[in-house]
């Protein structure tokens, strides 16, 4: 989807426990005086939410223990000291994290983080913003509120058109605006079959605007007009000259205070937005989707899992719904590319897709209250 240049190898960033400030004393939000940090928080209403968990700041930023988290979610533990890792489990999950990396594993897919997992005082630590807005959604996203309903309107965006032919495999004729267009038609077919009402931001090839730029704010603004629910932004990948990388990367919107996935790499600058845009209010819901759409989509095309990560979309930005891009596979690798110029390729990455959004859909309904029950009517007695 993007240059080469711009498209360099993730870098895990390894943080020296030596090198960790402690800011403060464990703490949450301030309250009224008289009340210890972490009792003040401690109500019906926050206990047993990501909330309710002591703070402690390190590197200028707000960490929560990896034991409290534990605690709070219900799993057990267990930790490898020669390889810093620690394993999470429960009866349906598996977590695996380890200090000094923003890379975790939820149930064998691979998770970035915004923020490394910092190892202090004999302990890990995750930061606040990963857990909230990333980890916990993925793993109990009842916790998290106001809940979503179950979606029914959903926007595909066929990735470029018209003069942006997207990225190319010209020995093999292929364009990213032209397979991007078939996917999103298919899927199309796929979801409406199953009762849902979809958007496409282009039906044929074209650009939605003058430039670029343009482009990407009015595939926004047909997302939002149509009071979307989520929006699904399909890719095909590519890092020509490298032929060799494959596999699939699902992205969210990069949440606010941390670096997308491309500014950790090794001359990258730090990308890091303090204001939330508009999109960043659906952080919790966006990754819960990312995540289904990751596992449906890497377990229908047999693909090499390449991770859930963010980016700095403007298509993305200023969403008023959960969004994801999806790059299914590498253009720039002959294998990928090879399977990707044939119909029934492309109609299995529809297939996935839509695996990703039943998977998502059901989640929702899942944890969705049950509808309030009418009390009984007694029909009264007529006057004889």
């Amino acid at each position: 989807m993007f240059p080469a240049g711009l498209r360099l190898a993730l870098v895990a960033t390894l943080v020296p426990v030596r090198l960790l400030a402690v800011d403060s004393a464990p703490r949450v939000a301030p309250t009224r005086p008289g009340l210890t940090a972490v009792a003040a928080n401690q109500g019906p209403a926050a206990r047993g939410k990501p909330s309710s968990l002591p703070v402690l700041r390190l590197i200028g930023l707000e960490y929560f223990a990896l034991r409290d988290v534990t605690a709070l979610l219900g799993f057990k533990s267990t930790w490898v000291e020669s390889t810093r890792r620690l394993t999470l489990l429960d009866a349906s999950n598996r977590i695996e994290l380890t200090g000094g990396s923003r890379e975790i594993a939820v149930n064998g897919l691979r998770v970035f983080l915004g923020n490394p997992i910092l190892q202090h005082g004999g302990a890990l630590y995750i930061s606040k913003t990963d857990l909230e807005r990333c980890l916990a959604p993925l793993l109990r996203p009842a916790l998290l509120g106001p809940l979503l309903g179950r979606p029914r309107i959903i926007v595909l965006d066929p990735g470029h058109g018209g003069q942006d032919n997207g990225m190319e495999n010209k020995p093999l004729k292929l364009k990213e605006k032209a397979l991007t267009l078939d996917v999103a038609q298919r899927l199309k077919r796929l979801l409406e079959t199953r009762g849902y009402q979809v958007v496409l931001t282009r039906t044929d090839d074209r650009q939605l605007g003058p430039d670029k730029q343009a482009d990407f704010l009015a595939r926004a603004d047909i997302t939002n007009r149509a009071k979307a629910d989520l929006l699904i932004s399909i890719h095909f990948n590519s890092l020509y000259p490298d032929t060799k990388t494959s596999g699939t990367e699902v992205y969210t919107f990069t949440r606010a205070g941390q670096r997308s996935d491309r500014a950790w790499g090794a001359i990258e600058k730090d990308d890091a937005e303090t204001t939330p845009s508009e999109v960043n209010r659906f952080d919790p819901w966006s990754a819960l989707l990312a995540h289904c759409m990751h596992r449906e989509v890497i377990g229908t095309l047999k693909t090499f899992d390449r991770g859930q990560k963010t980016m700095h979309s403007i298509v993305l930005r200023g969403l008023k719904c959960p969004a994801v891009l999806v790059e299914s596979v590498f253009l720039s690798n002959d294998s990928e590319a090879r399977r990707a110029a044939t119909p029934a390729y492309l109609q299995q990455i529809a297939e996935g897709l839509a695996s990703g959004i039943g998977a998502y859909a059901d989640q929702l309904e899942r944890i969705s209250p049950p509808p309030a029950a009418h009390p009984a009517v007694l029909p009264q007695n007529s006057k004889s």
